[in-house]
């Protein structure tokens, strides 16, 4: 689900639509989006009910719409820390967005969401995360999220719950 071309680091972006746009645009490229201004609409409603800032300096914004056409988890460092949310007042270093299908994956995004913070709870690699200077480093350290949770995601992406 993690995907080189979907990471990014130290961009110079100051807010979560121009986030959300870049991502989307690059997963249109990528071949696992089939429209970005959809699934934009989809992660902007879900901000709108709940501010995705879970922390840490961390946000993770997640869309499930069927503009989504395979899964993907993407990384987007910042040059500098904004913020992510006026309501909470939420700065964020980094953000995780997530896309997946509207059918027949009712929790493969919450799977994704779990397996991340599990490995955002550890301290060094959340540093590390934010030290990365290119897509090449962040995309080797990401890899190092555990694949067996990764492995089980891929491998329930069509069950129903």
């Amino acid at each position: 689900m993690i995907r080189e071309p979907l990471i990014f680091a130290k961009e110079a972006l100051k807010n979560k639509e121009d986030v959300i746009r870049q991502i989307a645009g690059a997963a249109k490229e990528e071949g696992v989006l089939r429209d970005p201004e959809e699934f934009m609409e989809a992660v902007l409603q879900r901000e709108e009910e709940v501010s995705t800032s879970i922390g840490y300096g961390i946000a993770i914004p997640h869309g499930k719409t069927d503009a989504v056409k395979e899964p993907f988890i993407s990384f987007m460092s910042f040059e500098t820390p904004f913020i992510w949310d006026q309501e909470t007042g939420d700065e964020v270093k980094a953000a995780f967005l997530i896309g997946v299908p509207e059918t027949n994956t009712e929790m493969l995004h919450l799977k994704a969401i779990a397996a991340i913070s599990k490995r955002l709870l550890d301290d060094d690699f959340r540093e590390k995360l934010y030290a990365c200077r290119s897509q090449r480093e962040a995309y080797a350290l990401l890899s190092e999220i555990d694949p067996v949770s990764y492995t089980h995601l891929r491998a329930h992406e069509t069950d129903s719950y």
